[in-house]
């Protein structure tokens, strides 16, 4: 093996994708009611999916995301480096978590043990299947034969290609936690209306527009796709989180005007617990992202 690719637990990738591609990932941690108990596991083995959903819904639970901890960087990217493997780490939009700078303070004291060994940590500016995306496309270059400084190079030239578009019932969540920016932000829990969101060159979730109503939400990120898509554009990721109906309703009609395959999945610990319920987000390879 050339180098070994991680990223982690934002990208909600399954465990079938994850070995497709040989990927290896860093788990993030969740505390539920004030004790920190569990890993945001992309395998769901401390805890269920419909438990996680149960959790979030409740009121009455309080839940949150930490950061990768340096214990968890050393458990997983010690075995590697011991067999002359060295790593490339495609991390969540350090504007979301600062899980990115953790790795490589880590990193760092890692390679004065393994002097001659090779740690890259990237900042891939996106989070969840858009980043997810962005480490197939690295796995794909890694396995013709790329070296790491190769494709760790192509992957900071072209991360501004990977798209999020999306909205959900109510913006609280991702505000409380002071993850979406734009002046659009303001309206998303007006009756009715609702924000289209992207991610930004910074990395950030950007309310960049508003519509009335889900139906029209919906409507608008498929334009939102047909706009921004390209020649490099071959699927679409439609992920939700105790939103079927819309997830659903994207696959039909991408797949029927758009002509794209779409993979749906649900969302997963680290972006559910930041989103809340209600969500829907389609996640692609297209045109650059300008704003």
């Amino acid at each position: 093996m050339a180098f070994q690719i991680f990223t982690d637990s934002c990208t909600d990738l399954s465990v079938k994708q994850l070995k497709e591609y040989n990927i290896d990932y860093l788990r993030m941690g969740i505390n539920v009611n004030g004790k920190d108990d569990y890993h945001a596991d992309l395998a769901f083995e401390e805890y269920s999916l419909e438990q996680l959903y149960n959790w979030i819904k409740d009121p009455n639970v309080k839940i949150k995301t930490s950061l990768v901890t340096f214990q968890e960087v050393l458990e997983k990217f010690e075995p590697y480096l011991k067999k002359g493997i060295d790593i490339l780490y495609i991390g969540c939009s350090g504007a979301l978590s600062g899980s990115v700078n953790a790795v490589r303070l880590a990193s760092e004291e890692l390679l004065e043990s393994y002097p001659e060994r090779k740690i890259i940590g990237i900042d891939s500016k996106r989070a969840d299947m858009a980043l997810g995306v962005m480490c197939f496309d690295a796995c794909k270059l890694r396995d013709e034969g790329k070296s790491l400084e190769e494709v760790a190079k192509w992957v900071e030239d072209n991360k501004q290609f990977y798209h999020e578009i999306g909205s959900l019932e109510n913006l609280s969540y991702l505000r409380a936690m002071g993850r979406v920016s734009g002046p659009a932000a303001f309206f998303g829990n007006l009756i009715g209306i609702k924000p289209l969101i992207m991610f930004n060159r910074k990395g950030e979730n950007y309310a960049f527009n508003k519509v009335r109503g889900m139906k029209a939400a919906l409507e608008a990120s498929i334009q939102y796709i047909k706009d921004n898509m390209n020649e490099d554009t071959k699927t679409i990721y439609v992920g939700s989180i105790m939103g079927d109906s819309y997830q659903k309703y994207m696959k039909e009609h991408i797949e029927s005007e758009l002509g794209l395959k779409v993979e749906t999945f649900p969302i997963g610990t680290i972006v559910g617990i930041g989103v809340g319920p209600g969500m829907y987000g389609c996640f692609f390879r297209g045109k650059e992202v300008k704003i």
